[in-house]
């Protein structure tokens, strides 16, 4: 407990349940002041209630992630309410599969504009005003990994995201500040058709799938954020967060 205690932390995507609620969760009860981001405002304040609700401290701001403008905005009311900010997690983003042949080039655009421009955008602004000894992760994909059939936009757009991390944790080791990627594998999230009230054949697949046998939660995914903002050695790094599903190589042998 207490790992982050008054420590400032910047989520993105905490709009739904999902990874980024979930999240603001687990860094709220080790003592980090939130600043929580999204286009929902409903389901933003919903979150934000729910961690001041459990004692945290927590302001809901919308939010494009692919706006500059909007970033800066974050940031300076971040450091308005709070006076500095020591974390960074880039979890916002976009995924969907299409052929490429039907992928318009807006279709790429728009997906790399929040995958790829929101992520470099978070960094970019939040070094300026971070402080030195503290972390930003960005949520990649074991996507940007590997290749998914009918994925080359969203293979694209989180391929970057994992060599952007690599490029900014060098620059950012002067100042003790860890930059790291965190690659899901399939988490149970309404984006990927799952999460309350799912379809159960399809969450049965995916355990089978995985050797761990196992389904991915938000809650996993947050577990490993807070041990890359609390860990004070691993910078640069990729972390998957996939039961070993990459490691299969495979990606479906044990499904059946």
């Amino acid at each position: 407990m207490n790992r982050l205690k008054d420590k400032v932390a910047i989520i993105t995507g905490a709009t739904s349940v999902g990874i980024g609620r979930e999240t603001a969760l687990r860094l709220s009860s080790e003592g980090a002041f939130l600043t929580i981001t999204g286009r929902n405002e409903e389901e933003g304040q919903k979150t934000s209630d729910m961690v001041i609700n459990e004692g945290g401290k927590c302001i809901y701001i919308k939010h494009d992630v692919s706006s500059e403008k909007n970033w800066k905005e974050v940031i300076q009311e971040t450091i308005n309410v709070y006076g500095s900010i020591d974390y960074l997690v880039n979890n916002a983003g976009q995924f969907w599969i299409k052929p490429i042949a039907e992928t318009s080039l807006d279709d790429f655009k728009q997906i790399c504009s929040v995958n790829i421009d929101g992520t470099w955008l978070g960094m970019k602004h939040c070094l300026d005003r971070m402080n030195d000894g503290g972390a930003i992760v960005n949520v990649s994909s074991l996507m940007g990994q590997m290749g998914l059939p009918q994925g080359a936009g969203y293979c694209a757009s989180k391929g970057a995201v994992t060599s952007m991390t690599k490029s900014v944790a060098l620059e950012a080791a002067k100042r003790k500040i860890r930059v790291n990627a965190l690659h899901p594998g399939v988490i149970w999230t309404t984006m990927v058709g799952g999460g309350e009230g799912g379809d159960e054949n399809l969450k049965n697949f995916f355990i089978q799938e995985t050797p761990i046998r196992m389904i991915g939660l938000p809650e996993h995914m947050a577990d490993a954020i807070l041990f890359l903002c609390a860990s004070n050695y691993i910078t640069g790094a990729d972390i998957n967060v996939d039961g070993g599903r990459l490691a299969d190589g495979s990606m479906g042998s044990h499904a059946g």
